[in-house]
């Protein structure tokens, strides 16, 4: 009952002031280094409170095992709500780097946390919830921060196997298994994937040269079957551009369980986007669709259907035909039409065109659109921002 206490402490209130004194920003920062160790004592304590077996019991207990785990996970849960809570409490504090030193140690001790557990005896790896991520060097600050979000807000953090699929390991995050993007993509002829016969740039993407419909990291998605191990049966993909802020694990679990589907996404009313109108005709039918932003897909049902081949198949019709513009979302809207489950609606709500209820109401926020909060555009990136990464600077500062 004391493990998250600090979280409710009055003096949190401080943080909303816009206009801090120097003298109050050093209350700041030592009321800062107050909540820190705090939420360090309080873990440490909840770790010694639990009524385990004795340590010389532990190499042939494996109720102490568990019963360390267990606390462990409640020591884990308890610093990442605690990181989320403060950032986002000071997250439009004038001194932003007070807001990065905040959570820094927090992040740290996390991630130690995080992998803690004894390497003797692993985990269940069919009890693990794998989230994937693709990204080139443009997005790594928006993948960074959502795996963050996804972290704080875990039931079962140990429980969630993160893979990036990029140019080179995440900087902040080195835990992350990586998988890398030009190998993967040389391998499996990613690019017969891409759409070449319409070019696309996002707004923040001109002056990079980024081409959204030829970037490999945006068509990996449909060679995850080759990427992943065996034991990634069901998989959640999500966009570089989301803040997660409820509970993946739970989400996951409860999603495509005993069902006819291959694909899960929250609904989209109304046909596909992006086709050609001389082949309208052939999807007329499809009254329902998905963003392709945010879906899970079982992948043994993939693979026992192979279709990746048949993914690549359409994508090279396309570029005989000329079906549909746009990159990766139009092979599998077209190809699944309405045969996907639904997800709820408030685990993808796009910025810029959600209201302000669903904003508040939001599971997964994402910034679908050409403004990227990485870039200081776009709606709400003060939520964005509370999961920023931290900088080389402040890191050095714990």
């Amino acid at each position: 009952s004391t493990i998250c206490s600090i979280i409710m402490s009055p003096s949190n209130d401080q943080y909303h002031s816009s206009e801090l004194e120097l003298e109050q920003q050093q209350q700041q920062q030592q009321q800062i280094q107050i909540m820190q160790d705090d939420v360090f004592a309080d873990n440490d304590a909840a770790v010694e409170a639990q009524e385990c077996p004795a340590q010389e019991e532990q190499s042939s207990s494996s109720g102490n095992n568990k019963c360390r785990k267990r606390a462990l996970v409640l020591g884990a849960t308890c610093i990442a709500l605690a990181s989320a809570v403060i950032a986002a409490t000071i997250a439009l504090s004038p001194n932003n780097n007070s807001a990065s030193a905040a959570v820094a140690p927090l992040r740290r001790r996390l991630r130690s946390m995080y992998y803690a557990f004894d390497a003797d005896e692993e985990e269940d790896r069919d009890d693990l919830v794998h989230i994937v991520y693709a990204s080139d060097f443009h997005s790594i600050a928006g993948v960074e921060a959502s795996i963050r979000s996804v972290q704080a807000h875990a039931s079962a953090p140990h429980r969630v196997q993160f893979y990036f699929i990029g140019d080179d390991p995440l900087p902040t995050l080195p835990e992350v298994q990586y998988i890398n993007l030009t190998e993967a993509a040389i391998k499996y002829n990613v690019d017969e994937f891409t759409n070449p016969n319409y070019e696309r740039k996002g707004k923040h993407q001109r002056e990079e040269g980024v081409k959204i419909n030829t970037n490999a990291a945006n068509y990996v998605r449909f060679v995850m079957d080759k990427l992943l191990p065996d034991e990634a049966k069901k998989v959640f993909w999500i966009d570089s551009d989301t803040i997660v802020r409820c509970d993946v694990v739970q989400l996951v679990e409860n999603s495509l369980v005993n069902s006819e589907y291959v694909i899960a996404a929250v609904p989209v009313p109304g046909p596909p986007l992006g086709i050609f109108p001389d082949h309208r005709p052939d999807y007329a039918d499809i009254k329902w669709t998905f963003n392709a932003g945010v879906y899970m897909v079982d992948l043994e049902k993939w693979r026992k259907q192979d279709l990746t081949e048949t993914m690549r198949a359409f994508a090279q019709k396309n570029r005989e035909e000329v079906i549909y513009k746009f990159g990766s979302q139009p092979p599998l809207t077209l190809t699944f039409k309405e045969d996907f489950e639904h997800l709820p609606k408030n685990w993808n709500v796009k910025l810029g065109k959600s209201s302000e209820e669903e904003v508040e109401d939001a599971c997964l926020l994402h910034w679908a659109g050409a403004d990227k909060p990485w870039n200081s555009a776009g709606e709400h990136i003060e939520i964005w921002h509370a999961y920023d990464a931290i900088d080389e600077s402040v890191e050095e500062m714990d």
